[in-house]
């Protein structure tokens, strides 16, 4: 498969196996630091506990994250061999990887259906987004093929809106992806996604980052939100 060719002209996503686990790893053990669970290795510990916590809790925790300014660089690198296949060495990438949780229950927080270039991000933007763990229930994401999304945001365009109903009462219509440690999914800025609510004792901590070639556009990022980056 030509996976450059499936992100941009085909699905509009790819999923693919993490070239250097050994540096996802890293990350995933720095970031249990971070959140103060330093030495204990099982993840499933965290997400437990996660799982209980109160929003403000969440909140809290997150704040410990703040400091997480390398977790875009390993992530980048753990996946150097695909990221250059994309784009080549010489990068924009995203200053502070997003780390997401997302908690179990119906009264938990969704996020709504969206594509990349919502936020002001470069049509010539890549996000990858890799979980800490197997991801084998519905707390993950889905992603609505390209065709389908650019035929649903047509639609929404031509009416004057941004998600609207076309898109908003389709949210719980689509499934989440399930993928295994040590897997990252790659998709487009055009790609609609989202979660949905799911029933688990664990919460998802999942890891995000976007980059671009650096010759590329930046449309409305700039170096508040993006930074210089030549791969190892």
């Amino acid at each position: 498969m030509n996976l450059k060719k499936e992100i941009i002209n085909g699905r509009g996503y790819s999923i693919v196996k993490i070239p250097d686990l050994k540096k996802f790893e890293y990350l995933r053990e720095t970031f249990l630091n971070k959140m103060g669970f330093k030495g204990k290795k099982n993840i499933s510990f965290l997400r437990k506990k996660l799982a209980l916590m109160k929003n403000h809790e969440i909140n809290k925790a997150m704040v410990n994250l703040l400091s997480f300014n390398e977790a875009s660089e390993i992530m980048i690198e753990s996946c150097g061999k695909i990221v250059e296949q994309l784009c080549g060495k010489e990068l924009l990438i995203q200053r502070r990887a997003n780390t997401i949780f997302n908690l179990p229950g119906e009264e938990q927080r969704r996020q709504w259906p969206h594509y990349e270039l919502m936020s002001g991000i470069s049509p010539y933007t890549f996000v990858m987004w890799a979980p800490f763990h197997d991801l084998d229930n519905d707390g993950g994401v889905y992603y609505v093929p390209q065709e389908k999304s650019f035929e649903t945001i047509k639609i929404e365009h031509n009416q004057g809106l941004v998600n609207g109903p076309t898109i908003l009462n389709k949210m719980n219509s689509h499934k989440p992806v399930k993928l295994k440690f040590g897997e990252v999914i790659i998709f487009n800025p055009f790609i609609l996604h989202g979660n949905v609510s799911f029933k688990s004792n664990l919460a998802r901590i999942a890891c995000s980052v976007r980059f671009q070639d650096k010759y590329k556009p930046i449309m409305q990022k700039n170096s508040d939100f993006l930074k210089l980056y030549t791969l190892n």
